[in-house]
């Protein structure tokens, strides 16, 4: 027989060293004001795990509705991201498939004879930056038109 983790032994201990140290005429008081206690202590601790169950009760029924929201942007973002991963893997595999030109002459001319940005020879060769001026901006380095107001 175990009583909330207490055997038979160890009770008749604890009952002995309570009759010695509060005596024969205290010792039925001493155990029905225990147990008076520990009734109010589950009382209390029952009544707080119920309040707080109302509380997050409340609160879930207050952000149900936010809960659709957040689920609806969550799948929005996600459809995003896969579109914009998709149309970046077409553009991948549009840039690996096309053919590489033919290498530059010499003097940076194209093989048309007009003179452009030189191509890299290979893959392993860094290509140079170019800048790429808007149509209406004028020549590099100047400052763009103010529009009146």
């Amino acid at each position: 027989m175990n009583l909330f983790g207490v055997g038979p032994l160890e009770l008749a201990v604890i009952l002995i060293v309570g009759l010695i140290f509060v005596g024969p005429d205290r010792l039925p008081r001493l155990a029905a004001d225990l147990a008076r206690t520990i009734r109010e202590i589950r009382k209390y601790t029952n009544a707080l795990a119920a309040e707080f169950n109302d509380v997050v009760k409340d609160v879930e029924k207050e952000t149900a509705g936010e809960k659709s929201v957040w689920k609806e942007v969550t799948e929005s973002i996600g459809g995003a991201t896969q579109q914009v991963t998709e149309a970046v893997r077409g553009v991948r595999q549009d840039f690996l498939n096309t053919p590489t030109p033919a290498p530059p002459a010499a003097n940076g001319a194209t093989p048309t004879g007009d003179a452009g940005p030189a191509l890299p020879a290979s893959p392993a060769e860094p290509a140079a930056w170019v800048d790429i001026v808007e149509p209406d901006a004028g020549p590099p380095g100047a400052k763009p038109a103010e529009t009146p107001k």
